[in-house]
Order: C-alpha cells, then sequence, then structure tokens
C-alpha cells in the first residue's frame, strides 16, 4: 500500500462552521487493519489523531481525511462467523420487516459497506431483494459466494449510476458501522434521499453511540477511518438538514445489540412514516462545550488504568495476552506505553498468517495458538463477544476469571 495522503480540514463537516474545539488528542496512531509482515515493522502507517467538537451544532468528528482507496482494496475485517453477531444481524432484518413490512415480500435493500454480505443474507431469508457495494474486492468475494450480489467500489453521489434500475428507487438503505467513516455524511444523506422511496422507503443505519464511547473511555473507537460520532441529537440534526425524519432508535433493544450500537431508522419527509418523529434522549451535559474538556481527561485516565494493570500482571511473571485483532485491539494497544508487555494477540481469524499488530508489532495468531502457547491471563478487547469467548476457550481448559474486559480495564476495576 502506497503513503496515503493526509487532507486538512478546517469545516465542521455536519454543518460548516469554522468554530471547533479539540477534547481529544491520540498521538502516532495506525491504521486498525493495516497489518505487518516481519519485512514491514515500522513502515505502515501513522499519525494523529485528534477529536473535535463543533461549537455550533456539536457534532464530534475528526478533521483531518486520509485517501483510503488503496486500504481499503485489502480490507478483510468481517464478524460475520460470529455467533453472536450473526442472531443480530437475523433479529435487526427480521424486526425491521414486522415493523414496517410486515405485510410486503421482495422489498428492495441496498446496504452500503456490505462487508461479507452476512447482514443482507440475513434480510434475503426475509423475502427481500439486495445488493451490496463494498469497496474491499476479498470481502466481494465474499459475498458473491453466499449468493449476495455485491458491487465492488466505495459509495459516491456517482455511484447511483451504477446501481440496476430498481435499486434507484430502494425500500432500504443500510450501513452497519459504515456511516462513522463517511468524510461528507451530508452529501451521502442527500443521495439516500434521492433513491429511497418517497412513500415507504427507511434509512437504517448503525454506528458507535459517542454517548457509550465518552461513559467506557473507550478511544480504540477513535481512528483514521472513522469521521463523525454521533449522538441521538446530533443523528436527528444531520439527517433533518437532508429531508430524512428519525422515527425509531429502538427497532432492536439494547440488550440484543453488539457492544457499542446506536441503531437509527429515517425516512423521507413524505413518507408514510413520517408523522412519528421520534425524540433525542441525549444527556443535557452533551450540549455543554466544558462538558468535552473533561471528556479528554478521563479518556487519559483510562489508558494509564489500562497501563497499570498490564504492569501487575505481568510484573508477577504471567503471561498476558490479547484476544481480538480488530480496531478495537488495534487501538487500544497503540495508544499504550507498555503494549509490547503483551506476548501476542490472538484472533477467531486473522488476516493471514505471519503478520504483526501495527505500530506495537505484537504477533498475532489464530485462538488454537493458545494450545501450544499458553497464556496466563487473556485481556478481551472485543468485550461485547465475552461469552462466546469464554465458551469457545473453555475446551482448552481456559476458566472464566482468567478473562478480563477491557471496559473494566478501563475503569479501574480489576
Amino acid at each position: 500500500m502506497k503513503v496515503p495522503n493526509i487532507n486538512k480540514l478546517f469545516n465542521c463537516r455536519a454543518c460548516g462552521a469554522l468554530n471547533l474545539r479539540k477534547f481529544v488528542h491520540l498521538p502516532d496512531m495506525p491504521f486498525t487493519d493495516d497489518f505487518v509482515s516481519n519485512e514491514r515493522k515500522g513502515s505502515e502507517f501513522r499519525a494523529d489523531i485528534d477529536i473535535f467538537v463543533c461549537e455550533k451544532c456539536l457534532t464530534a468528528q475528526t478533521q483531518h481525511d486520509v485517501d483510503v482507496a488503496d486500504y481499503y482494496e485489502d480490507y478483510q475485517y468481517t464478524v460475520g462467523d460470529s455467533t453472536l453477531a450473526q442472531g443480530f444481524m437475523k433479529t435487526l432484518a427480521v424486526r425491521l420487516k414486522h415493523a414496517y413490512y410486515p405485510l410486503s415480500d421482495g422489498k428492495k435493500v441496498l446496504e452500503v459497506g456490505s462487508s461479507d454480505g452476512a447482514q443482507l443474507l440475513a434480510f434475503k431469508e426475509t423475502g427481500c431483494h439486495v445488493l451490496g457495494y463494498e469497496p474491499s474486492s476479498v470481502l466481494c468475494d465474499m459475498a458473491e459466494k453466499k449468493g449476495v450480489p455485491t458491487i465492488q467500489g466505495l459509495f459516491t453521489s456517482e455511484s447511483v449510476d451504477m446501481l440496476p434500475p430498481e435499486f434507484k428507487d430502494a425500500d432500504v438503505v443500510m450501513l452497519s458501522y459504515t456511516f462513522d467513516h463517511l468524510p461528507d455524511p451530508i452529501s451521502f444523506l442527500q443521495t439516500t434521499a434521492s433513491i429511497l422511496n418517497k412513500k415507504e422507503g427507511l434509512l437504517v443505519v448503525e454506528i458507535h453511540n459517542l454517548e457509550k464511547i465518552i461513559e467506557r473511555q473507550e478511544y480504540c473507537l477513535f481512528e483514521h477511518e472513522h469521521s463523525i460520532y454521533l449522538t441521538e441529537q446530533t443523528v436527528i440534526n444531520i439527517c433533518k438538514s437532508a429531508g430524512l425524519v428519525v422515527i425509531d432508535f429502538d427497532l432492536v433493544p439494547e440488550t440484543e445489540r453488539r457492544a457499542n450500537s446506536l441503531i437509527c431508522i429515517a425516512t423521507p419527509n413524505s413518507s408514510r412514516f413520517s408523522n412519528k418523529p421520534i425524540k433525542p434522549r441525549t444527556p443535557k451535559e452533551f450540549s455543554d462545550l466544558n462538558f468535552y474538556s473533561k471528556v479528554g481527561e478521563n479518556i487519559h485516565r483510562g489508558i494509564t488504568n489500562l497501563e497499570r494493570f498490564v504492569d501487575q500482571i505481568t510484573s508477577k511473571n504471567k503471561k498476558l495476552i490479547g484476544y481480538g485483532a480488530g480496531g478495537r485491539g488495534v487501538m487500544t494497544l497503540a495508544a499504550m506505553q507498555n503494549a509490547q508487555k503483551l506476548a501476542y494477540v490472538v484472533d477467531k481469524k486473522p488476516k493471514r498468517p505471519g503478520l504483526f499488530m501495527p505500530k506495537t508489532t505484537l504477533p498475532v495468531y489464530p485462538i488454537e495458538h493458545l494450545r501450544v502457547d499458553p497464556a496466563d491471563e487473556i485481556l478481551v478487547f472485543s468485550f461485547g463477544y465475552m461469552k462466546e469467548i469464554q465458551k469457545e476457550l473453555s475446551v482448552m481448559g481456559y476458566k472464566p476469571e482468567q478473562f478480563h474486559s477491557l471496559i473494566d480495564v478501563l475503569a479501574g476495576r480489576y
């Protein structure tokens, strides 16, 4: 991958205002999926990540865009093999149909950033016609093998011309943890509004919830790949600017969602569903600019807690390893001063053999490596899958008390 260009911004991504306030600084951070071979150690992309809040519209965001076209060509991260994730995807598809289209089959569902097609497959099983749009050629191939037709590319306003005629009047446009990545969210929403069925079309967006990020000190979700971080209030604001009305935040109960999941359903102003707009439940402090200065302090307090935990475990000559080579694991470790004290990282589906985590250069192995090189303690970055992880490793003799949730450690609960 060639060295990507960085474009600095000065205007708010949501409203265009110039007054933005920085509240988080993470120096020298890598991409989440840029794993390195032994020969590439030290040559991977790194740059500071700064998070700002707009003083006018209160949208949290980065103020730099990184050219990711080459990076996403080889992007391979997917949770499609997780039983928990598969269950969630099926629940979302079934609940959406029952709530909004109970008597209709054959609805047209377009997913932007469709990954390996797992979510669209769940919609297809409910009787929907589906189409994916995905920049990674690897994931496109995986989706096609599942019977999910997929167009390869980054979705832009020009992408509408590539859609089959029937999907230029889509019933549902779906994004799962993709909307956070869009450099120009307003333009995307306007494009989406132009292809949604005006009478009953739905935009379904799953994003990371800024409220939970701050509450849980989840700095690992601040990434170069992400551009915006939203609350219910700011979701409503940006949808309104594109002629869309937010009508639901509770399609899937929180107990059935993934670790940090805010699910928003919006519809065109002309839709039959638009007469029931929903009110945001965002806490009042998110409207206070002084609140954000405390956020940065709390984030760095969490990093300190994590480093102390690692020192405490390893000082007893215990072997500590990390579970999860996804974005949470990569970015968690990249912000630490003592990440190299972990022995290695395991993942259910590593990108390929012989790779190392970017920046920290910890080796990445499949979970079977825990049989030949046992760990004493396991730090779980993907805490939302904790029970599933404990169950799959129990067959190797690992006990629940050996697992430590990242969220608990960041909060100092260890």
